[in-house]
């Protein structure tokens, strides 16, 4: 199955969209979570679908609420199709899911028009035998940094004072700490774990743990880091490549030592060793609050929501808010002022 499904994303044009779903669906913040993987083709009779998508129900003292939804920000991951088939798929995976019993549906993925065509979210939706409303967005996100065939060209896409920050610390840390990147790291889980509980930002040990043991679900994870000249690790960051592009997941740095700015110094490190090694892109999962962000190419990504008419549905926002975690993008869209809603009645 996971070879069909790389084979879907590689003719779609998404490569890497389908890789390591072991990876994916192994998150400790999937445990609260069903995830639903669906086919969809528009010919019944085809062999191999057209589509997939792939969403999670929410559970609440753990049942199923019907509330489905994307781990995605960015769209990349969740609905794989032809570039001019998206919308279509979209509306017909929330028509097939309300058909089932959901009361909510939100997706997210790459459109190419500015805003999903009304005429057609009704012509689909109007089958799903509920009434429902629905309403769709467009966000901006920093996409992804490109390298290019030299460290020089690579670093000139980079603002002024980013560029001097990264030799700066880099050059320091090298003379006062004897610092040296390790491009394949070897740690045991216990001192993974230590490492990040005097990190800047520490997760649980449990996540910690996880982290160290996803490495192994993913085809060709990354795992660098940064030692000083006694040995001592700095800087850990994981991640996974695909398709000659890389995918940051996680930084974790000393707190003890913020006159070095190690977050800086491995970014100045590890840019090196992917322009050496031919990567394309480099993205950050979840996004990045470094200055180098703003170098990102950015790109686009479409929010599509749909809610059924129905008593349940209307406790669905007062749900979100007390029981899911703040953060979450389903309460976003739900508070978007903005958003223009359209309600298709039952046929």
């Amino acid at each position: 199955m996971q070879s069909a499904l790389k084979g879907l994303a590689n003719r779609c044009i998404q490569p890497g969209a389908m890789d390591d779903l072991n990876f994916f669906l192994s998150r400790p913040q999937l445990r609260k979570k069903t995830p639903s993987l669906l086919s969809l083709s528009r010919n019944i009779q085809a062999d191999a679908p057209d589509a997939t998508v792939l969403l999670y129900e929410h559970h609440i003292a753990g049942r199923g609420t019907g509330i489905f939804a994307t781990d995605d920000t960015t769209g990349r991951r969740t609905l794989v199709s032809r570039p001019s088939q998206r919308t279509l798929f979209a509306l017909s995976a929330c028509r097939h899911l309300l058909k089932r019993g959901a009361q909510c549906v939100l997706i997210s993925f790459r459109h190419e028009e500015v805003a999903i065509n009304t005429a057609l979210g009704e012509q689909v939706l109007e089958d799903s035998r509920y009434s429902c409303r629905w309403a769709s967005r467009e966000r901006e996100i920093a996409g992804y940094l490109p390298f290019e065939a030299t460290l020089d060209m690579t670093l000139a896409k980079l603002g002024a004072r980013t560029r001097n920050h990264l030799r700066y610390y880099r050059r320091r840390a090298e003379n006062q700490l004897g610092c040296v990147f390790v491009p394949e790291v070897k740690i045991s889980r216990e001192d993974f774990i230590e490492l990040n509980r005097i990190s800047a930002y520490p997760v649980s040990d449990e996540t910690a743990g996880w982290r160290y043991d996803s490495l192994g679900y993913m085809k060709a994870p990354l795992f660098c880091g940064l030692r000083d000249r006694d040995g001592r690790w700095l800087s850990l960051m994981g991640g996974r490549y695909y398709d000659c592009n890389f995918e940051m997941h996680w930084q974790i740095n000393r707190t003890d030592m913020p006159e070095y700015s190690l977050a800086t110094v491995m970014r100045a490190f590890h840019i090196e060793h992917e322009v050496q090694r031919g990567t394309r892109r480099m993205y950050v999962e979840g996004g990045t609050t470094h200055s180098m962000s703003h170098a990102f190419v950015p790109e686009k990504s479409t929010d599509l929501i749909v809610m059924r008419q129905s008593p349940i549905a209307r406790m669905i926002p007062g749900m979100v808010k007390r029981f899911l975690p703040p953060e979450n993008m389903l309460l976003q869209v739900l508070e978007d002022e903005a958003m223009s809603w359209h309600t298709v009645k039952r046929m």
